[in-house]
């Protein structure tokens, strides 16, 4: 897929502002602090609905303002398609021209890549942000996903009240785990399955990066250990917890609790792996999550690239610009790259300058 155009209105520090791009690479430059991740951020609202930045949406609009808009046109598998997202006092999306009323209608209709310095928090940070980055990539693929997960959340939160509460009802919490179960044993075969499509590229990029130094395995480490994919045994499991559930006051057991790990030559990379590492995997795992897009959707997603020269050195940016030369790619720096058959994009003041 490709985007053709992006229009910024009362959004950050845009005012008015009408971009077109090439089919490749536009490079985004400019000073710090004039707009350049805003318009990343735009985009990914397209992908998501919501920001990276994990802000509120009236955090987005323009000071002094009561609404932003943005809007994008971009192709699909050939067709020309419309969206704008309205932001108020609630959020209005619109596709085509057809209003969104569900956010699980707009997830994975436009698919990206994102890739921001804090993406490095993929193997330093809590499980949670592990977690957080299979949630979006499988969501995208597969709207279906966006849903199991909204349904499971809130069946857990109904649970978790529960045993907060004084004298909690163990047979109302066997009610409560035939729920979870019936979720979780398909968030967890989607994990799983993903971890799998994950792998061969993975190793691929990082042994290709290092000069096949460095071999780079990933391991799915779901909450409930065997059986995973099997309702009846997730069930078992989550029932054998009860009563240390109620004893801790929260649910112990389910995909809440997953997360993955990435061992670089047998050594666990978050407790073992060099900063030179760490950059090298997290751009690998990045390079995987677009192969794996295409192979699934017949159709690579666009790449959206914040300040990752900041992150990366010469030889692993000149690895990336050859792996990504034949996709639609955003990327942001200070600096104009020497990148062949770039889209320059000079951004001042939230505006493009000449």
């Amino acid at each position: 897929m490709k985007i053709n155009s992006l229009n910024l209105h009362n959004f950050r520090n845009y005012k008015d502002e009408f971009l077109t791009f090439s089919d490749n690479f536009n490079l985004i430059y400019g000073e710090n602090g004039q707009g350049k991740t805003n318009i990343i951020e735009a985009f990914y609202y397209f992908c998501t609905g919501r920001s990276f930045k994990n802000v509120k949406d009236k955090e987005v609009v323009l000071f002094g303002e009561d609404t932003a808009k943005i809007k994008i046109e971009f192709e699909k598998f050939g067709s020309l398609n419309f969206a704008e997202i309205l932001l108020k006092d609630e959020k209005i999306i619109t596709l085509n021209g057809v209003n969104i009323k569900k956010l699980s209608e707009l997830v994975g209709f436009v698919k990206a890549v994102l890739f921001t310095p804090d993406c490095l928090n993929l193997i330093k940070g809590a499980p949670s942000e592990r977690r957080h980055f299979l949630d979006v990539f499988i969501s995208s693929l597969y709207p279906v996903y966006f849903k199991l997960l909204l349904n499971y959340y809130k069946v857990l939160k109904q649970k978790n009240t529960l045993l907060k509460s004084f004298n909690a009802d163990e047979n109302l919490i066997y009610v409560w785990n035939e729920k979870l179960a019936e979720f979780a044993h398909l968030i967890f075969k989607y994990r799983a399955f993903i971890i799998d499509k994950i792998y061969p590229y993975l190793k691929k990029f990082q042994s290709e990066i290092s000069g096949g130094r460095e071999n780079l395995d990933i391991f799915y480490n779901p909450s409930v250990k065997e059986n995973f994919n099997d309702r009846e045994k997730v069930l078992q499991y989550i029932n054998e917890h009860t009563k240390k559930e109620i004893d801790a006051g929260f649910c112990l057991v389910g995909p809440h609790r997953d997360d993955f790990s990435l061992f670089i030559n047998g050594k666990d990379l978050k407790h073992y792996g060099s900063q030179g590492q760490i950059r090298t995997s997290v751009l690998s795992l990045k390079l995987s999550e677009c192969e794996v897009t295409g192979e699934i959707c017949g159709e690579y997603p666009v790449l959206l690239f914040d300040d990752i020269t900041s992150e990366i050195d010469v030889k692993r940016r000149g690895f990336l610009f050859e792996k990504i030369k034949d996709k639609q790619t955003f990327m942001t720096c200070t600096e104009k790259e020497n990148v062949k058959n770039a889209n320059f994009i000079h951004i001042k003041n939230g505006k493009t300058v000449n």
